[in-house]
């Protein structure tokens, strides 16, 4: 009897749980009819989003070519594109805010004069380059001046407020001979001598054509410029070219701890040159200028250190008939003033770069120009670096990678002076530097 109740309750027990389990069956297949009620809600309402999203990708498409085309129609149907030719165009530039001040200082004691101005010098151009070919092209223009060797517009010079003008800072054409290292440059282009700011100045851009070789660190550069055209030599009625010829060999080593440049070079300006510059009685005088020039540079810790100098001699300067650009004494000889050098050293510590200079250029070793036109500038009685010696400092922080503040002062004098001649001068130029 006990066994048959026994089994009864078992039968009981296991019903109770055959019900529960059904149960528990049920409400998980109502809960994936729910969730698949749900994803399908999901997939709808994605569907409505994409929808949407290519719709108004279609009005925004429809909205910018209807301007494109409006403003094709308005322009005549020109647009700006890139030609076959062009494998890519890089635009590039710089700007410079500059306060300056020069002080005269006056050899018998009295006060010093001042004059201080705002300048500035605004570049900017692009360069294409078509590698199929191995062609570069560059266009640039300046808004500053139109002098050769100096790209700064005084503020305000002639009127309140005045209005700046636009010049052509370089137009050239580059072929580049595959990989045999050399390179032909055509037309106004950048300066292509390692050089200092004693023989030609950073803003000169020559015209002309420059054959260029570079390999491995051998390097050697040949060159033919026009210096003047269509203007009448000084004390005649001629009217002809001007032109100057320049060779510069060097070799240019590279390492991680270490570099170092030593090039040699030699500037042969034409007859017409010293005519057009001086007069037409320079038989005898011309500008023959050889110039040695070298850096070497390395680093002290977490300071970079690097020293320059350079030598040049002007193997063609003629007593008779000196260079005289500036203030020079009565028994001023242009043989004996035929040699500039200038020694110099920078430091560069994270965002800090100082540097020094000391320049002694005489007054028939350099042409007057095409040398740097600050260097001597606030010198009474000369406005070129030509018969000037003295000192150069500069201070400069980088603000950013693109920006800089820079301080720079020029501290000069006379070489040759008649007695009783102002030969003291400095001048301090602060600027801001933003390139891009």
């Amino acid at each position: 009897m006990k066994k048959w109740i026994a089994l009864a309750a078992s039968l009981a027990v296991g019903a109770a749980y055959a019900d529960g389990n059904d149960d528990i069956l049920r409400k998980i297949e109502s809960m994936q009819q729910q969730m698949l009620a749900q994803q399908e809600m999901i997939n709808q309402l994605r569907a409505q989003l994409d929808e949407q999203q290519k719709t108004t990708t279609e009005i925004v498409k429809q909205e910018v070519d209807t301007a494109v085309s409006k403003g094709l129609a308005q322009s005549g149907g020109s647009v700006i594109s890139l030609g076959k030719g062009i494998d890519g165009l890089t635009l590039k530039g710089d700007l410079r805010l500059r306060y300056e001040q020069r002080t005269l200082d006056y050899d018998d004691g009295g006060d010093a004069t001042q004059k201080t101005r705002f300048r500035h010098r605004v570049r900017l151009g692009g360069v294409w380059k078509n590698a199929g070919e191995n062609w570069e092209v560059g266009l640039g223009f300046e808004a500053g001046s139109g002098s050769g060797n100096s790209a700064n517009q005084s503020w305000n010079s002639d009127s309140v407020w005045q209005s700046g003008g636009i010049y052509l800072d370089y137009a050239y054409a580059k072929h580049t001979f595959g990989d045999s290292g050399v390179s032909l440059t055509l037309g106004q282009q950048a300066n292509p001598w390692k050089c200092s700011f004693v023989t030609f100045d950073g803003d000169l851009r020559p015209t002309g054509a420059t054959l260029a070789y570079k390999q491995d660190m051998f390097f050697a550069t040949v060159g033919a410029y026009n210096l003047r055209g269509d203007a009448k030599v000084s004390g005649s009625s001629d009217q002809s070219l001007a032109n100057m010829y320049a060779a510069q060999l060097g070799v240019n080593y590279k390492a991680e701890c270490m570099s170092a440049l030593l090039a040699g070079g030699f500037f042969y300006y034409d007859s017409e040159t010293a005519e057009y510059e001086i007069s037409s009685s320079t038989d005898g005088y011309n500008y023959e200028i050889g110039t040695i020039y070298g850096e070497i540079g390395g680093k002290a810790g977490a300071v970079d250190l690097k020293a320059s100098g350079e030598f040049a001699m002007n193997f063609g300067a003629d007593n008779a008939v000196p260079q005289g650009h500036g203030s020079t004494p009565g028994d001023y000889k242009a043989e004996d003033n035929d040699m500039a050098w200038m020694l110099g050293l920078s430091a560069k510590y994270d965002k800090f770069k100082a540097s020094y200079a000391y320049a002694y250029i005489g007054g028939d070793a350099v042409p007057w120009f095409v040398s740097d036109s600050d260097f001597g500038a606030a010198i009474p009685g000369s406005d070129t670096s030509a018969n000037v010696k003295g000192h150069k400092l500069g201070l400069s922080y980088a603000v950013s990678k693109n920006c800089s503040v820079d301080a720079t002062a020029f501290f000069t004098q006379l070489i040759k002076v008649d007695d009783g001649d102002d030969d003291k001068g400095a001048l301090y130029q602060f600027d801001i530097v933003y390139k891009f």
